[in-house]
């Protein structure tokens, strides 16, 4: 998964259509704008943000909304022999945007086809044994082992509805083209690659409508934030967020503009190559952690928009250890220790060479932050800006990813264990553990924490907290910030709220003037 912040920004037009000369209704607009094209249109293999506008189009049996699983297209729900078996009851009346009626051989299909294509989010299911149809509106999933089957429905990517029929009938291919189809309050209308997708309302939505909600939306790809910012201060764009933190002051400013900072669930963190030199040595990767300032850097480059991080875990995500020992910013204590290090003769003589990345204009002032306080020490470092997504090729590569490397995180469903699966566990072919980490008394709390998620989320807190701490202790990475979502909107805007969990992503029908 792409772990990485980018610019959304929310526009609302109202235009005036005509037809042979004649004024007709008024169509309420709304125009979102993306820094970078959708890549993946097919739900289950989307695993990026072109999920930020697919949840708009698809729908999910439940959602996960204030620190809880609350109802979508599933009713209700039960969970019986610890863990090992969910039954889900289902919304009736619903149908696909073909017309196909939504049931429980729609749910059976859905999770059926993501597991089989393997792709995307698929890792968060393949526990599940059989989903069995109990009838039309009952469907009940099993495992062999405890599983927290209502967390995983309510995951950002993956576990969308698709209408049997047509999916089967057009094949991913079909939906990769730029195609869609779910249960959702709106449709895909058009798509030009590189240019605008345009949703349209779904006239048959289970919701139902009211003339206040929007008629059309508007996704359109955009590269410029400053040309955004002067939209929204004429009035001619209606929200926008992850603006450069040097713009903030000014859009606070703007009396027409209301300010809403709420806590997210991303953080950011630097990992350190194990197993590259010199960050193989733990002595090396705990005086770059003493000898970087976060906090100064949280305040002075991340402002409103960030708090500093104690872990690896954002503290809105239960299962967070807000009792972590980390380290303090102490540049003696550095050089005490690059002086332990099986470097400390290289690093007398010549310093010591690192390689920091910085793949996106947000992370540059970051890196440029951590090079100048490495250089105070007697490490010096190299900012790589290659672009993403090249960069990610490099990462995956264990020789010629860097030394440290940034990340930006965010949960793929509601539980702690992603960040420690996706991000510290041995893998064969290198996805996102571009520490290169490998600890088996790490992996087994984790392991022994997941195994109680189903059943005792209290339990599975203790031992997180504990597995947390080992990856401190082991200095697998310098923790930097717990991300803040920051939101500029327009004060006529109605019935905005913010879920943490689906970074980026806005439920237009929500939305209202």
């Amino acid at each position: 998964m792409l772990k990485i912040g980018k610019v959304l920004l929310l526009v609302f037009l109202a235009l005036l259509l005509c037809f042979g000369g004649s004024a007709v209704a008024k169509e309420k607009n709304l125009i979102t704008v993306f820094l970078w094209d959708i890549n993946d249109w097919d739900p289950h293999q989307c695993y990026s943000d072109g999920a930020r506008l697919l949840t708009n189009i698809y729908e999910t049996l439940v959602i996960y909304e204030d620190g809880k699983v609350v109802p979508k297209l599933a009713t209700s729900w039960e969970k019986s022999d610890g863990g090992k078996v969910w039954t889900f009851k289902l919304r009736k009346g619903v149908k696909f945007q073909n017309g196909e009626p939504f049931n429980a051989h729609a749910v059976k299909y859905s999770i059926d086809r993501l597991v089989t294509l393997g792709m995307g989010a698929s890792w968060i299911f393949e526990g599940i044994s059989e989903i069995k149809v109990i009838d039309e509106y009952t469907v009940q999933f099993i495992s062999e082992d405890p599983l927290p089957v209502d967390l995983m429905l309510g995951s950002y990517y993956g576990p969308y509805m698709m209408p049997p029929k047509l999916t089967e009938e057009k094949g991913a291919d079909w939906f990769q083209a730029g195609n869609a189809c779910g249960t959702g309050p709106y449709k895909l209308q058009s798509y030009e690659k590189g240019v605008q997708a345009v949703l349209a309302k779904f006239d048959d939505y289970w919701g139902g409508w009211k003339d206040n909600q929007f008629d059309i939306a508007i996704y359109k790809v955009v590269l410029e934030s400053s040309t955004a910012i002067q939209l929204l201060k004429r009035g001619e764009m209606d929200i926008i967020e992850s603006v450069p933190v040097e713009n903030i002051p000014d859009l606070e400013a703007d009396p027409n503009i209301r300010t809403l900072i709420s806590d997210g669930i991303a953080n950011v963190f630097y990992d350190f190559h194990n197993q590259k030199a010199p960050t193989d040595d733990i002595n090396v990767r705990k005086a770059i952690c003493h000898a970087v300032n976060v906090n100064e850097l949280v305040e002075t480059i991340l402002g409103k928009t960030a708090t500093v991080a104690n872990g690896p875990i954002s503290p809105t995500m239960w299962g967070y250890n807000p009792n972590l020992k980390g380290y303090d910013y102490n540049p003696e204590k550095a050089k005490e220790l690059l002086g332990k290090s099986k470097y400390a003769e290289q690093w007398k003589k010549d310093g010591l060479d690192i390689t920091i990345t910085a793949y996106d204009e947000g992370t540059v002032p970051m890196a440029v932050y951590i090079q100048a306080a490495l250089a105070k020490v007697g490490i010096k470092a190299e900012i790589d800006s290659t672009p993403w997504p090249a960069v990610w090729d490099k990462l995956k590569d264990k020789g010629s990813c860097p030394q440290m490397t940034v990340m930006d995180w965010w949960a793929d469903y509601a539980t702690p264990s992603g960040w420690f699966f996706g991000n510290w566990f041995v893998e064969e072919e290198p996805l996102f553990n571009w520490s290169y980490y490998s600890n088996p008394a790490f992996e087994e709390l984790v392991l022994e924490g997941s195994a109680y998620e189903a059943t005792d989320r209290a339990k599975a807190t203790e031992i997180y907290a504990k597995a947390q701490q080992i990856l401190l202790d082991d200095a697998t990475g310098l923790f930097v910030a717990d991300r803040k979502n920051v939101i500029f909107m327009r004060k006529d805007i109605k019935g905005f709220k913010y879920l943490p969990l689906y970074n980026g992503a806005y439920w237009i029908y929500n939305l209202h003037k």
